[in-house]
């Protein structure tokens, strides 16, 4: 691998990291996350680029939420799905994202009312996924 290869590789990891985790999270991507992002994908794709779908999504700054919802229902093993579960493995050991991985609140009326906007909201983006899937011709 050249370097020029290794460090275009670095700066489309470094985009791709930093827009998937806005697309989930409401808070800074620590540089460490990033170099770690890059490092797992190039230890688990070697061969593999970001691919025409997540570049696609990133350079559109399409709804990457969304849009994995409707593909992670279709199959299960598509690339963008993949790509953000590593980086939810890779912030969930951080403190500052404990409260997006587990329910802190005492209230039982505060979580049923969680629940419900929920189930709301997985509607919306499903529909949502499924118009943009569509509307850019992302299959």
């Amino acid at each position: 691998m050249t370097a020029h290869y290794a460090e275009h590789n670095a700066e489309e990891y470094e985009e791709e990291a930093r827009y998937l985790h806005a697309a989930l999270f409401a808070c800074p991507l620590p540089g460490e996350v990033v170099e770690r992002y890059a490092a797992a994908h190039g230890a688990l794709f070697p061969d593999m680029q970001a691919g025409p779908l997540v570049r696609k999504i990133v350079a559109r700054r399409l709804d990457a939420e969304a849009i994995e919802f409707v593909l992670r229902r279709r199959s299960p093993q598509n690339p963008l799905t993949t790509k953000m579960q590593i980086l939810c493995y890779l912030v969930e050991v951080r403190a500052a994202y404990f409260p997006h991985f587990f329910n802190v609140g005492d209230s039982t009326l505060h979580t049923f009312g969680e629940l419900l906007s929920s189930g709301v909201l997985a509607g919306w983006k499903l529909i949502k996924g499924r118009y943009l899937i569509w509307r850019h011709g992302l299959l």
